[in-house]
């Protein structure tokens, strides 16, 4: 299969010099997880939610409103892209070398969109087992633990989602999305002492608390349905209650390999 079957056609873009705040407000709306930037017709970028994240809780732009950045502090530009006639084999070998979970489809202009959600549809019919594919250990948070602690783990250790914790139990999740929202949302109506308050902010307020899990035995092709059906990215793994590992989108498209 190629790219091409699978890809998106319609990318959402932004300008450059638009604001962080109009790219949050535009991901939400697309409900996307990133959006393509350019400046006139000419793609110099990506910006993702891991980049709104990084850089609304950096040291250089924290006490900075979304609405006084601008895009370009926040792109990345080693903007890595796919022909449309590359396997999916391919496709998916590039975002886990390159730990990156999109690629623009470029032919000398820009065509499409392939990601990790692309990649995960034609898996649904898989039957590895979640237990072979887990990711072990889980990086944890406690509903206590401050909204800042938990940025820096998924940064750290660059995963997109953390398994809340409350006396050994599941009691939720935060993912990327979720924080940068938050703390864009925090920021727009605190005060001038918002970079002390923020850090006041606990994983509690932000976390969903219905967490959809799944056994070991289940097969990724009905996690990766799972995944596709409720706009998931990863899902807690249990055995009797007890977590023991998270499968991801990232995992699953391990089956090309």
């Amino acid at each position: 299969m190629k790219v091409d079957e699978i890809m998106a056609e319609k990318v959402v873009t932004i300008h450059k010099d638009r604001k962080l705040s109009d790219a949050i407000d535009t991901m939400e709306k697309q409900r996307v997880s990133r959006l393509l930037v350019v400046n006139g017709s000419e793609l110099i970028g990506i910006i993702t939610e891991r980049d709104i994240l990084d850089t609304l809780g950096s040291g250089k732009h924290g006490n900075v409103l979304p609405s006084r950045l601008h895009v370009s502090s926040a792109i990345s530009k080693n903007l890595i892209t796919i022909n449309r006639k590359a396997d999916l084999k391919e496709a998916a070998e590039l975002m886990l070398k390159m730990n990156i979970r999109s690629l623009p489809v470029v032919n000398s202009q820009l065509e499409g969109i392939v990601t990790t959600t692309d990649l995960l549809k034609p898996l649904t019919d898989s039957s590895v087992y979640v237990k072979e594919i887990m990711s072990t250990p889980v990086i944890t948070v406690l509903t206590t633990d401050r909204v800042v602690h938990a940025r820096r783990l998924m940064l750290d250790n660059n995963v997109g989602r953390l398994i809340v914790v409350e006396d050994f139990n599941i009691a939720g999740i935060i993912t990327q999305r979720q924080l940068g929202r938050a703390m864009a949302a925090f920021k727009k109506n605190a005060d001038s002492h918002q970079a002390n308050r923020i850090r006041n902010l606990l994983v509690e307020d932000v976390m969903s608390q219905n967490v959809i899990t799944i056994s070991e035995d289940t097969t990724a092709g009905e996690a990766a349905k799972i995944m596709l059906d409720n706009v998931f990215s990863g899902l807690p793994v249990v055995r009797e209650k007890t977590l023991v590992g998270i499968v991801t989108k990232k995992d699953i498209i391990k089956l090309y390999q």
